[in-house]
């Protein structure tokens, strides 16, 4: 009985601090997935890539209960290398103006940009109390890329 007295604190802390490490980790892919179900409503067509209000509105809906989400959703555009074998050089980015005329991107035979969303989605995620070198607040961050169809 004096062992269990001696070893009950310590197996506490062990499944208290096992549960935080599980949410952290259920915060974590929930996050992930509202950045991605923001994107993905972006990517359905150009029109809905110029509403990122609408972005953010499905990336938090996506994110069900979690306090303290912030999202933030952008369109960009850009224009691919001129060679089709040339990997190593960045893409020129263009505005979203010019993605429906032909002839932005110069070189190549793909002349229209390509158009992008993109939605940040981030979290302050608080233990249920302090471990020793465990940070308390620890922010989470999921951010998804996708290609407007």
């Amino acid at each position: 009985m004096v062992e269990f007295a001696l070893v009950f604190p310590f197996l506490l802390v062990l499944c208290l601090a096992a549960g935080d490490f599980g949410r952290l980790f259920f915060h974590g892919v929930t996050v992930a997935n509202a950045a991605s179900s923001g994107s993905h409503y972006g990517s359905l067509n150009s029109g809905f890539a110029a509403q990122p209000g609408k972005m953010q509105d499905h990336a938090e809906k996506d994110a069900g209960d979690l306090s303290g989400v912030t999202t933030t959703a952008t369109q960009y555009c850009d224009c691919p290398p001129a060679s089709v074998s040339d990997f190593t050089s960045d893409p020129t980015v263009v505005s979203c103006d010019l993605a429906a005329v032909p002839g932005t991107c110069a070189g190549g035979s793909y002349s229209l940009p390509r158009v992008y969303v993109r939605t940040d989605v981030s979290q302050t995620f608080r233990t249920v109390g302090p471990y020793p070198s465990i940070p308390e607040l620890t922010v989470i961050n999921g951010r998804a890329y996708m290609r407007v169809q």
